[in-house]
């Protein structure tokens, strides 16, 4: 599956994310990288391990955030035979599957602070133990942890261990959320849809009449949500190869649609509230003009220039 682009202004955050990134290909570096849910944190940590000297080795990845807690340990860490009732055979866990490699742990924030202060162990040491062992197993991969929520934040509300936010903090970035950076919303999606082209074998563009719909939209899914729609648009589209304004999802219209109607002018306005006044006095001008605190001349002028006579 190809990975979200990342499509970035000369002024945009996303070059200072890249250019930090950029300096530690060559390192084994724990990185640390939070974004709102669909900023596109796995595909950056996709592009870091691409680049690096361990491009050649295996890429694991394990969400803490999807996985029950009893198992969070068994998967990450691996078992003996014997560890436990039913372990009839040793399993390798993600820590033994990335070695020499890029080990992804998502939604680190998630984590129960017990398994916290194992892997608090894992960085600084570099060994770990699988579950009913007791020969510490050698750790020889770049460490990348992905938060949702910052790290900070989890601290603050002790969920966290802030002896291995330190350790996790080496280097870290934050990927901006896509409605900050709007300016690259048009140049992403169609970045996007030649992705999905070839996934498809269509050749598919963006009809100008959508960039509207799109720089109107906020994207609280971000680049997750702007994907999946424009690959609902493409699969659902008429006919030809734009997507227009009608092929994308009806939510992203509705905004468009609200935004659009015209508002009443200040001149609109302020004919509506003289004719109502006129009304409920029945034409007593001396009256309505004490009423809207102008003048009789000011009266008869707004009457003639709205032609409220």
């Amino acid at each position: 599956m190809d990975a979200y682009p990342f499509v970035y202004s000369a002024d945009s955050p996303m070059r200072i994310v890249y250019r930090t990134l950029e300096r530690v290909f060559d390192s084994d570096a724990t990185v640390l990288i939070e974004g709102e849910s669909g900023a596109g944190k796995d595909a950056l940590a996709h592009w870091l391990h691409r680049n690096s000297t361990r491009s050649h080795a295996p890429f694991t990845k394990i969400d803490l955030g999807s996985l029950p807690g009893e198992l969070v340990e068994s998967e990450l860490f691996g078992y003996e035979r014997g560890a436990f009732t039913g372990a009839l055979a040793t399993k390798l866990g993600k820590l033994d599957l990335s070695q020499r490699g890029t080990l992804v742990l998502d939604e680190i924030a998630n984590v129960d602070l017990r398994i916290q202060a194992k892997l608090l162990h894992v960085v600084e040491a570099k060994e770990f133990f699988r579950l009913g062992g007791n020969e510490p197993i050698a750790l020889n991969c770049r460490i990348v942890a992905l938060s949702s929520m910052p790290l900070s934040k989890a601290l603050e509300c002790k969920t966290f261990r802030q002896d291995l936010f330190f350790r996790l903090n080496l280097i870290s970035v934050t990927i901006p959320p896509l409605r900050d950076r709007r300016n690259e919303i048009v140049p992403m999606a169609e970045a996007l849809l030649h992705q999905l082209g070839r996934k498809y074998s269509v050749s598919v563009k963006l009809d100008r009449s959508s960039d509207a719909v799109l720089l109107s939209y906020d994207f609280p899914g971000n680049i997750r949500e702007l994907r999946n729609g424009l690959e609902r648009a493409v699969l659902l589209r008429p006919s030809g190869d734009l997507v227009t304004p009608e092929s994308l999802p009806a939510t992203w219209l509705a905004v468009r649609s609200a935004s659009s109607q015209k508002l009443p002018s200040l001149e609109d306005m302020e004919r509506r509230y003289i004719a109502e006044i006129l009304k409920l006095t029945h034409g007593r001008k001396i009256k309505a003009a004490g009423i809207l605190g102008i003048s009789r001349k000011t009266l008869l002028e707004k009457r003639k220039k709205y032609n409220l006579l």
